[in-house]
């Protein structure tokens, strides 16, 4: 005999799941964290694997393996290349550091400003200790038996990332289908659309951030280029890398680019180097206006309907609270829960939340004049019998 539970039962069942799940949810942060990127690389990876699989038929674990491989052989690979380099690099940027800050202090500050009668002697704002000292303070037992310390924590985390990034693209399939299996029967085929829903505003929302990054890299790129900025490629690189951070990822870019102006000046142009750190900073400057005025506009047309100061203060406010994790993958979330909360919205008052058979998301994420077609998530066919 099947009895059902009372309703205050199931209310209470209900209350101490979510207990249980925001418990688990506080007290396994790092877990969540490991995961949140193993899932977010096994998104950008699946695309590949998918491709490769289809054309070339071969056993999709087969072409998992050697994908995964060659990522992991990149990786390694650009670790070696670079990572040599760091303190070398670091030391040349302190003695540059250094040297700037002396001329400065030589320059402008040695001679008192006067202000209303009353002078102001500036010599002592800049500190006179040798930055390169900052170098070897850093070689200290207790320093480094702490840095193997995190680094043996960290390499454990990178190993789940790793185990969970493969598991996650060669079975993708069977779990989600094993995460449908768990919703009631009358709504499976909801929860299916509200998935195809989510994957459309993921689907839409990196490729034209991938566009958009690509054309931000080349005109950064290039105008370094031009005016002599060392290490245009570089910048270049980073500004496709970084602009994903939206509003802040390129300021950081800028910061670091007109510091790298003032210290080195330029290779081709033949001015000082204050004047030519405002010149890369009012080059980025114009890059960011471009961008944000013309090129988003354009390129995200199909991405999310939110408005610019909401993604900055979320950008920002993940940055600041949960990573640069959060930060790159908030404006898709953010999207998401406006399919997920319009979805409730309709079910609460009792309302088709597919009217017509219009995919959510055209409605969330289209902008005016560019609507999203209606088949762009299809409702799937019942299957013809073959008794």
């Amino acid at each position: 005999m099947n009895k059902e539970w009372s309703t205050t039962t199931r209310y209470f069942v209900f209350a101490l799941v979510l207990a249980g799940t925001i418990w688990f949810i506080t007290q396994a942060q790092a877990l969540i964290g490991a995961l949140a990127i193993s899932a977010l690389l096994a998104y950008l990876l699946n695309p590949i694997v998918t491709v490769v699989n289809e054309r070339a038929r071969v056993a999709r674990s087969l072409v998992v393996f050697f994908v995964y491989l060659l990522s992991l052989a990149a990786i390694i690979t650009v670790t070696i290349i670079f990572i040599p380099a760091i303190p070398e690099q670091t030391a040349s940027f302190l003695g540059e550091m250094q040297t700037l800050m002396t001329q400065a202090q030589e320059d402008y500050l040695a001679e008192p400003v006067v202000i209303l009668n009353t002078e102001l002697h500036l010599d002592g704002l800049l500190p006179e200790a040798d930055l390169s000292d900052l170098v070897s303070s850093f070689i200290r037992a207790d320093i480094i038996v702490e840095l193997l310390q995190t680094s043996t924590t960290n390499l454990g985390w990178i190993a789940v990332v790793l185990v969970a990034t493969y598991y996650l693209l060669q079975d993708w399939g069977k779990l989600r289908d094993w995460l449908f299996g768990w919703a009631p029967e009358p709504f499976e085929s909801d929860f299916r659309r509200l998935y195809e829903e989510i994957k459309l505003v993921w689907n839409r929302y990196f490729r034209g951030q991938l566009r958009l990054s690509i054309i931000v890299g080349l005109l950064t790129g290039a105008g370094s280029i031009i005016i002599g900025l060392p290490g245009a490629i570089l910048f270049g690189v980073f500004a496709a890398i970084f602009d994903v951070l939206l509003t802040v990822g390129p300021t950081i870019i800028m910061a670091i680019a007109t510091m790298v102006a003032l210290l080195a000046g330029s290779n081709t142009l033949g001015v000082s180097n204050t004047l030519f750190a405002v010149i890369v900073l009012a080059m980025h400057l114009g890059i960011q206006g471009i961008e944000n005025i013309w090129l988003r506009p354009r390129i995200m047309s199909s991405s999310l309907r939110i408005h610019p100061a909401i993604i900055f203060i979320a950008i920002v406010g993940s940055l600041s609270l949960a990573g640069v994790l959060t930060a790159l993958i908030i404006v898709p979330v953010l999207g998401s829960i406006a399919v997920i909360s319009r979805y409730t919205y309709f079910k609460l008052f009792k309302m088709d939340p597919w009217p017509d058979n219009e995919p959510m998301a055209s409605r969330i994420i289209e902008e005016e004049g560019d609507p999203v077609p209606k088949t762009a998530v299809s409702t799937p066919k019942p299957a013809k019998s073959t008794d």
